[in-house]
């Protein structure tokens, strides 16, 4: 228990160190913030494109059989 807990200090304490250097460097990581927006929703987009055609076409060839 002493492990996780010792991780998840360092963990928060890394955080916010990251946190403090950004909001002193204003926006300069701003534009690859969004770009990871942008590719993170593209990719739950694909994966409701794909699931619905995944369902749709099985449930036809379930009908052809």
């Amino acid at each position: 228990m002493r492990l996780l807990y010792a991780t998840l200090h360092t963990l928060g304490v890394t955080l916010e160190d990251r946190i403090d250097r950004l909001r002193k460097d204003g926006e300069k990581g701003a534009a690859t913030i969004e770009i990871v927006f942008w590719a993170v929703g593209l990719l739950v987009l694909a994966g409701i494109v794909y699931a619905f055609l995944s369902g749709w076409i099985n449930g036809k060839l379930a009908g052809i059989t």
